[in-house]
């Protein structure tokens, strides 16, 4: 969880980056030390240790020592592109030396006491934590730590109510509310979950695996035609309805994107296949066209012109069905949606019951008569 609030907050305000990154071992306000001077004396290692402890955590991909390199260049390199002054590149490229005593003094007594483990695959080989729950941030945020958080926090509520920034007046409360620094000591807000829902300790891995552009082996159970293996490039995770699904191509049918929902999926294993990125597919827009998740290959949205009863239709425009839609006759209470027929639209139109008619298209108002027709009989049997 503390992990997990430095990142996001270092996202929100990069600025605040460089501020945790050194806040871990100095305390600025306080310190005799010239930042200058301690930048140089510590000779960038804060940034390095930083960056290796991001390596040996990450659970989803492999580092080599090129790979470790790589990162603590990277991580320099970002720190000081944002500095007034920035300095030579030779004065902040790494060497595998320097690893080499980064991950040592990381593993001794004065530094964090690491269980850093080397895993060889042939004659290479890659460097993680043996304890997967270990890093050297884990500790206790300091009081000037969350006073900064605070400040990141109310920064960003100046963005409430400017166009698309929707999103951060409910952000900003819960992350209050979880962070605990309202003065209830208890939750105030409470959002929709099923505790039940299964699949759902499959969402944190297939993240990262996504943003580490990693391939990987799905065992996956069809609820007709049983267990089934994907080989996938997992590209993007959304929620409808209070489930998850995966979207990505498969070595199968690398042309089409396919959808897996994540409470159907029985394991999930890294497979060492070149990735392939992303290029065909814009999941800003990508749903734009349907209720739920199931976007078809082929047609065309089509109009969709629903009447609701008086009692109804307030909910319906205070709780549009799809930002599709538009209001045809107030005093009829008609709306028309512009979407894909698909069977989350059904679904969705069924659980209003009879407080709704379908007007059109005739296909749609056909479907849903034989669904009536069919419970009709079944009640009518049941008596």
């Amino acid at each position: 969880m503390r992990m997990l609030i430095v990142h996001v907050v270092c996202i929100i305000f990069d600025f605040l980056a460089v501020f945790f990154l050194m806040f871990r071992k100095f305390d600025l306000n306080t310190s005799k030390i010239p930042y200058r001077k301690l930048m140089a004396t510590n000779k960038h290692a804060m940034i390095r240790y930083q960056a290796l402890d991001a390596c040996f955590a990450n659970r989803y991909k492999r580092f080599y020592i090129e790979d470790l390199i790589e990162a603590c260049n990277k991580a320099l390199k970002e720190f000081y592109i944002s500095k007034e002054d920035p300095i030579n590149d030779v004065e902040y490229y790494v060497k595998k030396r320097t690893i080499f005593n980064d991950i040592a003094f990381m593993q001794s007594a004065e530094g964090w006491n690491a269980p850093i483990k080397r895993y060889y695959v042939g004659r290479r080989c890659y460097y993680r934590y043996e304890d997967e729950g270990f890093s050297i941030n884990k500790k206790d945020f300091s009081e000037a730590e969350l006073d900064k958080i605070d400040e990141a926090l109310i920064m960003l509520n100046r963005l409430n109510g400017t166009s698309g920034f929707d999103w951060v007046s409910e952000f900003v409360a819960n992350f209050e509310d979880k962070l605990g620094r309202k003065r209830n000591t208890t939750p105030v807000i409470g959002y929709e979950k099923n505790p039940f829902l299964t699949g759902i300790e499959n969402l944190s891995v297939l993240y990262n695996y996504i943003v580490n552009k990693q391939v990987v082996k799905i065992k996956y159970k069809h609820f007709t035609r049983g267990e089934m293996n994907h080989i996938m490039h997992p590209y993007y995770l959304k929620q409808y309805n209070n489930r998850w699904f995966l979207f990505g191509i498969t070595e199968r049918d690398k042309d089409v994107l396919t959808n897996l929902p994540l409470d159907r999926i029985i394991s999930i294993e890294p497979v060492q296949i070149e990735y392939i990125p992303n290029t065909e597919f814009d999941f800003e827009e990508y749903f734009d066209d349907v209720v739920g998740v199931s976007v078809p290959r082929e047609g065309k949205p089509e109009k969709v012109v629903l009447k609701f009863n008086k009692f109804r239709f307030p909910y319906v425009v205070t709780k549009p069905l799809h930002p599709s839609q538009v209001e045809l006759d107030r005093e009829n209470c008609i709306i028309q949606l512009n979407v894909f027929l698909t069977p989350e639209l059904e679904s969705l139109i069924f659980s209003y019951g009879d407080h709704v008619e379908v007007l059109e298209p005739a296909s749609l108002r056909e479907t849903f008569r034989q669904k009536i027709k069919l419970l009709t009989e079944k009640y009518n049997c049941a008596e």
